[in-house]
């Protein structure tokens, strides 16, 4: 497996709640967010999955070394905030809804055949 599908399922593995928003409003809610629904995805589904999966892959390494070294959970917070916004912000471009991203990335998690399917999708897009 290629570096870069490696850092694909590790964003993808990273962001299945889209970081701080789910747990933002869990929080100031007292309310837990549904878990999201393993869904099977058609055809263009995984094609928009895969070009969502790179940009939401590239936000969580651009932001990965700000959280590291951010001086106090506050500060924590409002990076995760940014980063929650710009990854659902390219996922809906896509034409997917954050529940359906979160739903194939649990697909992916179960199923190998899947998984490879996505796999193969990004390789032919870079």
């Amino acid at each position: 497996m290629t570096g870069k599908v490696k850092g694909f399922l590790a964003a993808a593995a990273i962001s299945m709640g889209l970081t701080a928003g789910p747990l933002a409003f869990a929080q100031t809610t007292g309310a837990v967010p549904p878990a999201p629904e393993i869904i099977q995805p058609t055809e263009q589904q995984i094609d928009q999955y895969a070009a969502a999966a790179q940009q939401v892959a590239m936000i969580a390494a651009e932001y990965q070394p700000k959280l590291e070294s951010a001086n106090n959970d506050d500060q924590r917070m409002q990076l995760m905030q940014e980063a929650d916004e710009k990854m659902v912000s390219k996922v809906t471009e896509r034409g997917l809804s954050v529940e359906d991203y979160n739903g194939i990335s649990l697909a992916i998690q179960q199923d190998d055949q899947l998984r490879q399917q996505v796999e193969s999708r990004i390789s032919t897009m870079q």
